[in-house]
């Protein structure tokens, strides 16, 4: 599932910019971008869930990424 794919299954990208209270060039750009902003996944999760649609992965959104910790060095 693309950003495209999940904004088309929720009506578009301006039903969808209506739900959020966004403009709809702003959700527009994240759905060409294919990355949605982190703070719109519960919001577009309970959207998905009112109109039978799958969850969409996280991997859609701009969540912060965990890097590993570093090496230790050696004892």
């Amino acid at each position: 599932m693309s950003t495209r794919d999940l904004i088309q299954a929720l009506g578009g990208y301006r039903a969808v910019a209506l739900r959020l209270n966004k403009k709809p060039t702003t959700v527009h750009t994240h759905m060409q971008d294919g990355v949605m902003p982190a703070a719109w996944y519960d919001a577009i999760c309970q959207m998905a869930r009112e109109q039978q649609v799958a969850e969409p992965p996280r991997a859609l959104f701009s969540f912060l990424k965990v890097p590993p910790p570093p090496a230790e060095a050696a004892a």
